[in-house]
């Protein structure tokens, strides 16, 4: 296959799998690093379809395996890879949708499916959206709890971000891409148990989720949609951080309420010298009174002697 042709879903996975083969050696041996930076260049060339690179991670989290490979400890292939992903990112976002799709579509004859597979509709074919919806879960093919379970996490962040692209008229496939980054950013720091969803991770996408489509919040979903706040980033934020302008304000005048409402119980303390304290002798006090019992029983006065600090109370 020539520079100029196409990755498959099935090539992507492969070339993936001995790049990381080679990147384990490149350390020590120089020609696994330049195999593993030949290979990358490849992927960095003949990769053009978002759709082969979705259905890649979710066969196989190649996007995933990639995105370490940039942080790798050999300082030649985490730059051919970070290159890599760099040029992958943006030829995805200048290339036409419906090419990509169909593309995928041919890609995916190469990949043996079972004999009661649907084909693709027309529809599907002709609407790209309803192509990446499948990739978000959309699909009637059997998957596991924790696909199944991430789908859903993907699919509540995209759309909050879909109401950022009627909101600033980008286009939807910038939706989809940061809701699977954002995802995977999830997944890799809060599902560290292979086959497990921790409740971190539930907890944060939901914190995610209500604030990204909350309708007075349009700052946040609009600059985690052009990028202007890392996936990596927004999803250590504190709930507070991630709150609107407004929910901010809101907060405050509630803790001021909350405020005002306990020193308003608070009970009037008076100074007397009409109490002796039964400990210094001196008649220094200060003293307030509640309804400790049934309200039609004496109210319990307490004392304190500014002088020793003696408490007592009697009703």
């Amino acid at each position: 296959m020539g520079i100029t042709d196409e990755l498959s879903v099935k090539e992507l996975c492969d070339l993936v799998t001995k790049i990381e083969a080679y990147a384990a050696k490149a350390s020590k041996d120089k020609e696994a690093e330049k195999r593993a930076g030949k290979l990358l260049e490849r992927v960095r060339k003949e990769l053009r379809s978002k759709v082969v690179l979705a259905e890649a991670q979710k066969q196989a989290k190649c996007g995933a395996r990639l995105r370490r490979l940039t942080s790798h400890e050999c300082k030649e292939v985490a730059q051919v890879a970070t290159r890599a992903l760099n040029d992958i990112k943006a030829r995805v976002k200048e290339g036409n949708v419906n090419k990509e799709v169909r593309a995928a579509v041919a890609a995916y004859k190469e990949i043996p499916r079972g004999p009661k597979e649907t084909p693709k509709s027309k529809t599907e074919l002709d609407d790209p959206a309803a192509a990446r919806a499948k990739a978000f879960g959309g699909g009637t093919a059997k998957v596991d709890p924790l696909t199944k379970a991430r789908q859903v996490v993907r699919k509540a962040l995209l759309d909050g971000l879909l109401v950022a692209c009627d909101e600033t008229g980008k286009d939807t496939s910038l939706a989809y891409q940061i809701a699977e980054e954002l995802e995977t950013a999830l997944d890799e720091k809060y599902n560290t148990e292979a086959g497990l969803v921790s409740k971190e991770y539930k907890l944060k996408y939901r914190s995610l989720s209500f604030n990204l489509k909350d309708k007075n919040n349009p700052d946040l979903r609009r600059r985690v949609l052009e990028g202007d706040i890392p996936c990596k980033d927004i999803i250590t934020w504190s709930v507070h951080q991630l709150a609107s302008d407004k929910r901010k304000e809101d907060n405050i005048e509630i803790q001021k309420q909350n405020l005002l409402n306990a020193q308003a119980r608070a009970p009037t303390v008076s100074s007397t010298d009409q109490f002796k304290c039964g400990k210094c002798g001196k008649r220094k006090c200060t003293y307030y009174q509640m309804q400790t019992r049934s309200a039609d029983e004496p109210m319990t006065t307490f004392v304190t002697c500014t002088n020793c600090n003696n408490r007592w109370k009697f009703s």
